[in-house]
């Protein structure tokens, strides 16, 4: 299974993914035109302070140190085994350890005493749900795809579930319903959903739309979710409307065409306000931002712009606007929007080429996350 979700697409739909990403880099550019802003450093990122989500009665919101532990004990088991011999090469090649992946922030606790690394449990099903566009430049665009390939194979039940990727977060919460509907847990079973990107916000609609569905979730993890929306969802709306949706013709289904729209800032705040979620589910979140050396080339333009805004952006996302309500931090990984969760410089060399070409470790962050929230749940905490 690993190998065959290495393969990358066919040669003409690459030259057309290309082609799609050039267009949209284009469009960023003139945005940039109104002002610049002074390149942040690692040292500016690290003497800042964490962003945390409004409380909920009786959750720990801030469980970074926690989290990191897990995140390093699983790349150094990874490592160990084999399984992530791409980042040990850059590891030993720049001398880097864990601690290069997690950004370190002023405020962050003490490293709790160590730990035995949480099991994988058997009996929590794990379902992830990508992003925008996921189905649209093949396996490298799937949110953790060979992770995902990997654990299945190995037993455990951890599974893509399936969207339109071009639709509204509507469209996606109905299509989630019905997949979890056609499959209800079996006794002693938990439910832990996973979204990367706008795959958190269908997520957010599905919980909010469906409760009966939803009193079967356990926990859920949004991934660099745009929960509040985006100011780049705002930027790119026409262009994506009126341009850019005919480049995608004939790669993937067109769906109800409100990807874009379901991101806008202003829907995204009425739909919270409207919407109460689930008391009894777990709720995380993690985010990313970096610097200019990890930033794809296509996420450049849109990362200075947002950085008039707010210097800690992913290129497609502020902190701020990552905030899931209620929601406990898992931490911030120093990547971009992309690097944080899919393989996409296997398709698109040139656009997602890094001046840091180190490969984030996303196997171990995906595993790191499933083991820690396993613990989080069997703790009751």
């Amino acid at each position: 299974m690993a190998k065959a979700l290495e393969k990358t697409s066919e040669k003409a739909p690459e030259k057309t993914s290309v082609a799609v990403w050039r267009w949209i880099a284009a469009l960023l550019v003139p945005s940039l035109v109104a002002g610049c802003v002074a390149v942040p450093t690692a040292e500016d990122y690290r003497a800042g302070e964490a962003v945390l989500p409004a409380p909920a009665p009786g959750v720990a919101r801030d469980l970074r140190a926690g989290f990191r532990q897990v995140f390093c004990a699983t790349l150094a088991q990874d490592v160990a085994q084999g399984v992530a011999q791409d980042v040990a090469q850059d590891v030993a090649k720049d001398d880097r350890g864990c601690g290069e992946w997690l950004w370190r922030l002023a405020d962050e606790s003490p490293a709790a005493a160590p730990a035995p690394l949480p099991a994988l449990d058997r009996n929590l099903r794990v379902f992830v749900v990508g992003g925008a566009f996921s189905d649209c430049f093949g396996a490298a665009s799937l949110a953790w795809g060979r992770a995902v390939g990997a654990l299945s194979a190995a037993g455990y039940p951890v599974a893509e579930l399936p969207i339109a990727s071009r639709s509204s977060a509507s469209a996606n919460a109905d299509l989630i319903a019905g997949a979890l509907r056609s499959d209800p847990p079996a006794p002693g079973q938990r439910t832990l959903l996973v979204g990367y990107s706008k795959g958190a916000v269908d997520i957010l609609h599905f919980l909010g739309e469906y409760p009966r569905l939803a009193a079967r979730v356990d926990a859920v993890v949004s991934v660099a979710g745009p929960v509040r929306g985006s100011q780049v969802a705002s930027s790119g709306a026409w262009a994506y409307d009126t341009l850019l949706v005919h480049a995608f013709a004939g790669r993937c289904d067109p769906g109800d065409g409100g990807v874009v729209d379901s991101l806008l800032p202003e829907r995204r705040q009425r739909w919270l306000a409207a919407h109460a979620l689930p008391a009894h589910i777990r709720y995380f979140m993690l985010e990313a931002f970096t610097t200019r050396e990890r930033i794809a080339r296509a996420l450049r333009p849109s990362w200075q712009l947002l950085a008039r805004r707010e210097l800690r952006n992913d290129g497609q996302l502020m902190l701020s606007e990552g905030l899931w309500p209620g929601s406990s931090l898992l931490g911030y990984a120093n990547t971009d929007h992309w690097g944080v969760a899919i393989d996409i410089e296997r398709e698109l060399e040139t656009l997602a080429a890094r001046d840091d070409d180190a490969p984030f470790p996303r196997a171990a962050l995906f595993e790191a996350i499933v083991r820690f929230v396993a613990r989080q749940l069997g703790e009751g905490a």
